[in-house]
């Protein structure tokens, strides 16, 4: 490699990496990558976070899981690091099952707000796909935890939102979508479908139709054809 090769003209050969240290090495990589990309999607300033928060920290115990028995060195750091972020957001894995609450503290596990499991499900970058994926349950209780999110969306949304979609408005709006964006076929696929009117089809509606579009884009576009969902995102 050229960095041993720079040590050993210089006079450094003492400092090299072996091979052995080199493997090390791009075994951490392959673990901590997707931790650094997890880290810059929730630090972001100019985009939605909290929404990335449950989706984010399942795919990382996912990685982690998948990671077990596939490496020589770092197996143990594999362990520890599974262990330390099952503990830091308790509250996420309880929440959707993966594990059960021992605590007998009264003070509210880590993370365990229902705030973090709603607001991935209605950013149309996640949907319901990190619970299909990532919720390292069988599918009887995969479709439990999706019926909860539903509820809780839902009974928010009756709470604070309208359920009559103002369609002159929507065609106003969809007249403004960019026709050149990434994510045209998605817009054209909205335009020709008409929004239900209660809460319910609503939802039913919005997790048919996102398909990894921008957060902030997409509710801007549907603000009046999905009105309920629309003021349980802003409140």
């Amino acid at each position: 490699m050229k960095l041993t090769a720079i040590l050993q003209e210089s006079g450094h050969k003492e400092t090299a990496f072996t091979s052995r240290e080199w493997s090390q090495i791009q075994e951490l990589v392959r673990v901590l990558e997707p931790f650094a990309e997890a880290t810059d999607l929730t630090q972001g300033e100019k985009m939605v976070t909290i929404s990335a928060v449950a989706p984010c920290v399942l795919s990382l115990n996912h990685h982690l899981e998948n990671l077990k028995g596939t490496l020589c060195y770092l197996g143990g750091f594999i362990k520890t690091l599974q262990t330390s972020l099952q503990r830091r957001f308790k509250g996420i894995f309880v929440n959707v099952k993966m594990a059960e609450n021992s605590s007998s503290d009264s003070q509210p596990l880590p993370f365990s707000d229902p705030q973090y499991l709603k607001a991935a499900m209605l950013d149309p970058s996640f949907g319901s796909m990190w619970v299909t994926h990532d919720v390292l349950v069988d599918d009887n209780t995969k479709e439990e935890v999706s019926k909860m999110i539903k509820d809780f969306i839902l009974k928010d949304a009756v709470k604070v939102g309208p359920t009559t979609p103002r369609v002159e408005e929507e065609e106003e709006v969809q007249e403004t979508e960019p026709q050149s964006s990434l994510f045209a076929s998605y817009h054209s696929k909205r335009q020709k479908k008409d929004s239900a009117s209660t809460p319910h089809m609503q939802l039913t509606h919005f997790l048919e139709i996102c398909s990894g579009q921008d957060c902030l884009h997409f509710w801007t576009l549907n603000k009046h054809t999905l009105p309920s969902l629309f003021m349980v995102v802003l409140f």
